[in-house]
């Protein structure tokens, strides 16, 4: 990260000295210091990055130029690491049901919270780092108690009006990998906590959208299965990447077609596009002039000018609705809302 630049300048003393003389020898012992030093410097570098981060191999990274958000390849105090796409966990269904809720299901939760925070992510299921099971961590703000642990979760309603907005995934690994997904703007939910109790809660905004999103990984879908076709065209070049980069014979491209036929919003059928504002003139009448003379009838019976009429013209802001012939579900018209506030 750079940092940002000071525009006060200080005034700098200039010392003049006289050429330096070098021998031949000093020259080329002074060049071959420096090569050595560099290369050195370089290396260093190389180690620690590598240490940290997943690299693009040769081959990918020069058939491709997109640049790549990067997943940490390890977690402080634990060994579960972000799985990527097309691994065969986050397509894998069904996941198994949360049973027991003892002191080791407390710790693994407590790690997947970590992965989240460490990967600057919003919520984080089971599949996400390698496990079938039917749990996922979230939280929808910057207030740790606002985490939720969620585990065998169902939604039991949801809203029919829908909100259209940018979602990206930690298992995708790239803002290029985002697109807009359309989700219901509430929902009605009963899953298990932590402890195993039940819960019924109904959500709204955002933590609806988070609730849909991390329901969506034990479904086996992820949020690039939604894209309008327009968002999967222009991600597709980074999802060829991810294709790419792994080489075993079980990667799992797409969802299990059931779990997909049964998706709730369905994917847009083209991007939406929202509201346009347009300005429209109203015309209003305003007196010119006054009165004549002092008081309404100046002086003496019928004293004064005649009152005269200007048009004035005074603008206002009016939305235009789009017709929606776009997209084949007129519910998506009543979605208006601002981008999907990306937490990376």
């Amino acid at each position: 990260m750079f940092s940002t630049h000071n525009n006060n300048f200080s005034t700098l003393n200039v010392i003049i000295k006289p050429p330096r003389r070098y021998t031949l020898t000093q020259s080329l012992i002074e060049t071959a210091t420096m090569r050595a030093l560099i290369v050195f410097l370089l290396a260093s570098s190389a180690d620690s990055f590598s240490g940290t981060y997943q690299r693009l191999s040769n081959v990918v990274a020069n058939k491709h130029s997109c640049v790549m958000r990067l997943n940490p390849t390890s977690f402080q105090g634990t060994d579960f690491v972000i799985t990527e796409y097309p691994r065969p966990s986050l397509r894998r269904v069904p996941n198994k049901p949360i049973t027991e809720f003892d002191d080791a299901f407390q710790a693994k939760t407590q790690e997947m919270l970590m992965i989240m925070y460490e990967s600057k992510g919003v919520g984080l299921a089971a599949p996400q780092i390698g496990l079938n099971e039917n749990v996922f961590v979230y939280n929808p703000s910057d207030s740790k108690s606002m985490e939720r642990v969620v585990c065998n979760p169902r939604i039991t309603k949801y809203s029919d009006e829908v909100i259209v907005e940018r979602e990206g995934c930690l298992s995708l690994r790239s803002e290029e990998c985002a697109g807009q997904v359309a989700r219901s703007k509430w929902i009605e939910t009963e899953y298990q906590n932590e402890q195993g109790q039940k819960v019924i809660r109904r959500l709204k905004d955002f933590e609806a959208r988070v609730f849909q999103h991390e329901f969506d990984h034990l479904k086996g879908i992820l949020c690039y299965d939604r894209f309008p076709p327009e968002d999967r065209e222009a991600a597709q070049e980074n999802i060829n990447k991810l294709l790419g980069l792994y080489t075993e014979s079980d990667a799992a491209a797409d969802p299990d077609a059931e779990e997909f036929n049964n998706m709730f919003p369905r994917p847009l059928s083209a991007r939406y596009m929202p509201p346009l504002e347009v300005e429209e003139v109203d015309e209003q009448d305003e007196p010119e002039g006054k009165g004549g003379g002092f008081g309404g009838g100046g002086f003496g019976a019928g004293g004064g000018k005649k009152k005269e009429t200007k048009k004035k013209e005074t603008k206002k802001t009016k939305a235009k609705v789009r017709d929606g012939t776009r997209s084949d579900n007129p519910m998506f018209k009543k979605s208006g809302k601002t981008a999907f506030a990306n937490r990376k």
